[in-house]
């Protein structure tokens, strides 16, 4: 059994689909990051960056970084109908298509959560989170633009861990229904995966007692 060391509206959405959607026997293992948990050492000795998520693997071995536990999740489990094997026609779109969300589309979302790193000066906090949004709004063009010639999906048809991994950051977007405005493919794409009965089990809010 795979142990998913987790917390709600973080990137541990993306292993949670993954194994959600596969069936995969696993348990979540609750971080309670606004008690800072993540940054003691029990949590550091699993994960020595202090951030979720990370998985225990059957043999013990630990895992982290998402995308790099859905990769391994997909290839251990031979679901190649969420990510196109090698040599697969689709392999190097599915490729260009993640890889541009987590290097591109993640990695400006810090500049809107996290300012403080971007300054010294904590007036400055502001001016970095709205120049985030206007950065966000032209990362997401070329993803509607893709999906509005190639959709509904990434891969056209074809469901895969590029459309959970946008839809995971499509959630992080503040207020979401202003992205969802401006982008109608992505809506639509957003929609179908949000109407899979594994991604709803993702995207439910824990109960109130729950330490996330």
């Amino acid at each position: 059994m795979y142990e998913l060391y987790w917390a709600y509206d973080t990137a541990s959405f993306g292993p949670q689909a993954v194994l959600e959607e596969a069936g995969l026997p696993h348990k979540l293992i609750p971080v309670d990051l606004a008690a800072g948990e993540n940054y003691g050492a029990a949590y550091r000795a699993i994960s020595p960056l202090a951030k979720v998520p990370a998985m225990r693997l059957p043999n013990g071995a630990v895992l982290y970084e998402a995308t790099a536990i859905m990769f391994y999740l997909c290839e251990e489990h031979g679901l190649d109908d969420l990510m196109p094997p090698p040599r697969d026609p689709q392999r190097a779109l599915f490729l260009r298509s993640l890889f541009y969300l987590s290097n591109n589309v993640q990695d400006t979302y810090k500049r809107f959560y996290y300012p403080q790193r971007f300054s010294t000066d904590p007036f400055d906090a502001p001016k970095i989170k709205a120049k985030a949004v206007e950065a966000l709004m032209d990362c997401w063009q070329p993803v509607d633009a893709h999906l509005n010639s190639h959709g509904p999906y990434h891969l056209g048809d074809n469901f895969s861990l590029a459309d959970i991994y946008m839809t995971m950051l499509v959630t992080w977007f503040q207020p979401v229904e202003d992205l969802l405005a401006a982008y109608p493919a992505i809506r639509s794409c957003h929609e179908k995966v949000c109407a899979r009965p594994a991604i709803r089990v993702c995207l439910t809010p824990p109960r109130a007692s729950a330490p996330v």
